[in-house]
């Protein structure tokens, strides 16, 4: 417990003296100081191995063990509902599945992480481009949707309500109708609360969570939320090389971050497209560098402030093969500062894998890479 205690104190160092009160927010000071400083831990229950053997062995106790002493406070654990789901049960819950689950929240748990329960993707099946939330677009399936998350916050709310937190949709899309998220959202938000009453819930706004639709957002009356947005500004430098990206980003390589027309133009000349060059001068024409974060991060503190609601961003990150790496370990720090700036909890994407904040040695074992983390502010084991 004094463990417990003294990484909670640490953490409202950063998240309590900025924004408002617990009084303001119906999220006390200690359960938002738990969201400090995340961790994703994808491709466990979503994007899940094939066998109950090979999940269970996908994040290991010394894996965990690391996160604690590096420093982070949580771990947002992505999970496709189709995973969860078994449509032929009244409660629409997959029993053997969900033991599983239940089981990494229980390590999770023991190893002092609180644990944020994140609905990644309704089906990856029916998901194209990303869009992981594509099967809420057919009216029919909302009613599903609402009826598995009150079983599932059934479910979850036997879980302390100051180590578990509930996010509804990562990065809901709507991409041509953003307005038809909201009242999903909250539809499904008075089921959860109906089936949890003491959770914390995430909320956020379509379009991928990017800022320009976040700020749009009207808070619930509800006052046990916390505003959840994502960072991935600019997409030819966080995503470069990506190949589930555009045409336009896919082949780029060694981007630099920051960045003006002088620092790109040997780039734009080499360009084998004018698609690939326009995306690069653009680029260089804005200008981006911690500033140019701060601008953008500032607009989501502003909404918050304005409206007297919690912060946080549970997704920033580069993708690292073709990235610079001194210049994804500033871009990293630039953004983590700016958000603890104004009090905001974050999450990086991701804890392994080609966003990571360490690699895997052949032995499996996790090497951390030492920029990345001091770029986070962590502890080097």
């Amino acid at each position: 417990m004094f463990f417990r205690l003294a990484v909670i104190t640490l953490a409202l160092g950063g998240l309590a003296a900025v924004g408002v009160s617990a009084q303001e927010s119906g999220v006390s000071d200690a359960r938002f100081a738990r969201l400090a400083r995340g961790t994703n831990l994808p491709f466990w229950f979503w994007y899940a191995p094939e066998t109950p053997e090979e999940i269970e062995a996908r994040y290991s106790d010394a894996d965990f063990t690391l996160i604690r002493a590096m420093g982070f406070t949580y771990a947002r654990v992505p999970v496709d509902m189709g995973f969860l789901l078994d449509e032929s049960r009244p409660d629409l819950l997959n029993r053997q599945r969900l033991a599983l689950f239940d089981s990494g929240l229980d390590r999770l748990l023991a190893h002092g992480l609180a644990v944020m329960v994140d609905l990644h993707s309704t089906s990856l099946e029916d998901s194209n481009n990303s869009n992981y939330s594509a099967s809420l677009e057919d009216p029919a399936f909302v009613d599903t949707f609402v009826q598995f998350w009150r079983s599932f916050a059934a479910h979850l709310s036997a879980r302390d309500p100051e180590w578990v937190f509930l996010e509804l949709m990562n990065e809901p899309v709507f991409y041509d109708s953003p307005e038809l998220w909201p009242p999903i959202q909250a539809r499904t938000l008075a089921a959860v609360r109906e089936s949890a009453p003491e959770h914390t819930i995430i909320l956020t706004g379509a379009r991928w969570s990017n800022v320009d639709t976040f700020i749009e957002l009207t808070p619930t009356d509800d006052t046990n939320i916390i505003y959840n947005f994502h960072f991935y500004e600019p997409h030819p430098f966080t995503h470069q090389g990506a190949d589930w990206s555009d045409d336009s980003v896919m082949p780029l390589r060694n981007v630099p971050y920051p960045a003006d027309p002088q620092a790109v133009q040997a780039l734009v000349d080499s360009a084998e497209s004018e698609t690939v060059r326009e995306t690069l001068r653009a680029y260089g024409e804005e200008y981006w560098d911690a500033a140019k974060i701060a601008e953008r991060i500032q607009l989501a503190a502003d909404w918050g402030a304005r409206h007297n609601v919690r912060l946080i961003c549970n997704e920033f990150g580069v993708f690292s093969p073709y990235a610079p790496p001194d210049d994804r370990a500033q871009w990293i720090e630039d953004v983590r500062t700016n958000l603890e700036r104004h009090g905001i909890g974050w999450a990086v994407w991701e804890f392994d894998g080609s966003f990571g904040v360490v690699a895997r040695a052949e032995s499996d074992e996790a090497v951390v890479d030492a920029a990345v983390a001091r770029a986070l502010g962590l502890t080097l084991p």
